[in-house]
């Protein structure tokens, strides 16, 4: 199993560095939960996925990272078809030095398909700095 989530951090890693919503927004399901401490949001279709997936890119852009790595933590089977998992991740600027770290906590799904996806994310950790990250980028 840590392979597998190895692999899939890496791919959501790869949407992040490069910015692009859309694939990020492919790795969850629908409905999908995001979950802070300032933000609640169910998200219902793509559209909305694709919007709070694109805010924070845009947060985390706008406060210079340009960098995401991703370390699986822990990760644990709740069933056959969901698994919960901590990734440590570290953000990086331009010329790779270390802006910040966070813990983010997630519940995956297993599809019929056997690709895993997103059902919930959770930003344990330093949620402040990501939720004023992408407050900045929305004014």
């Amino acid at each position: 199993m840590s392979d597998r989530m190895e692999l899939f951090f890496s791919k959501y890693a790869t949407a992040l560095d490069n910015g692009d919503a859309e694939a990020l927004s492919d790795l969850s399901v629908r409905p999908m939960i995001f979950v802070s401490d300032e933000t609640k949001r169910i998200c219902h279709s793509h559209k909305e996925v694709v919007e709070v997936n694109s805010n924070l890119i845009a947060g985390l852009g706008g406060g210079g990272v340009v960098k995401h790595q991703p370390t699986v933590t822990q990760s644990m089977r709740l069933s056959d078809t969901v698994l919960f998992v901590s990734v440590r991740w570290e953000f990086f600027d331009t010329n790779d030095a270390k802006l910040f770290s966070c813990i983010c906590s997630y519940t995956l799904q297993i599809e019929n398909d056997d690709s895993v996806k997103v059902l919930v994310l959770v930003v344990d950790d330093e949620q402040k700095i990501i939720t004023e990250l992408m407050k900045q980028a929305q004014e």
